[in-house]
């Protein structure tokens, strides 16, 4: 690139003469057209007449600010879209209020004497299978055992619940199961029971947790919708 005056050059940028009088200037660092249009101007008003700014050079200045400004606007759109679909995906997610799914978890909901039904997911056969039965206090209220239990998925209504166990009132109970083979080996076992979402919360990364109306808080990739 030619040589420039310097002096003069530097002090169109900041706003000051040489008689060191100054101006006020932008606290804005970044810059736009205007900006690039006025620092090519100033450039080519204080070059050497003798020694002028390369045509290919200026040329390739203002294709590389070119570039600059489109991918600083591709970069705005990105972010724009972006939140478009986080807003999309709030709104989307708000609509799985009030739809019931199968969750983790044996809730059983007792009222007016009927109550609400559980699946047992039993990973092998089982020689034994047992269910035990807490209130809302943490109090175990009843062990319920079925035995020769093939594996696979089992529903338990809330009708047999009620029958077989000692539940005397309303409320809220959880069933927990425990299982063994013929060798008296454990078995893996897990109770799963319905419930309403009351709630959806997103986190940064996109994890959307569901809340149930008996409290419990879900992640939305371990539910089954109803």
């Amino acid at each position: 690139m030619s040589s420039i005056d310097t002096t003069s050059y530097y002090s169109s940028l900041t706003g000051s003469d040489t008689t060191g009088s100054t101006t006020t200037t932008s606290d804005n660092t970044s810059l736009d057209q205007v900006d690039f249009l006025t620092l090519l101007t100033t450039q080519l008003e204080y070059q050497d007449p003798t020694n002028p700014v390369d045509n290919t050079e200026m040329v390739s200045q203002m294709t590389n600010y070119s570039m600059l400004d489109e991918d600083v606007q591709q970069n705005e759109n990105l972010e724009t879209i972006i939140n478009q679909l986080d807003s999309l995906s709030a709104l989307s997610t708000s609509g799985y209020i009030g739809e019931e799914v199968m969750a983790d978890g044996g809730i059983i909901t007792v009222e007016d004497g009927s109550g609400s039904d559980i699946t047992i997911d039993l990973q092998e056969d089982a020689a034994t299978l047992g269910l035990n039965i807490y209130d809302s206090e943490g109090t175990l209220v009843d062990t319920l055992y079925y035995t020769d239990v093939e594996a696979g998925t089992h529903e338990i209504s809330g009708e047999d619940l009620l029958s077989s166990a000692n539940i005397e009132s309303d409320g809220t109970y959880v069933a927990m199961a425990f299982a063994s083979d013929a060798d008296d080996a454990s078995v893996e076992v897990y109770v799963k029971s319905a419930g309403t979402i009351t709630a959806v919360d997103q986190d940064d990364s996109g994890n959307t947790t569901l809340t149930l109306d008996d409290g419990r808080e879900v992640s939305i990739t371990d539910v089954t919708f109803i």
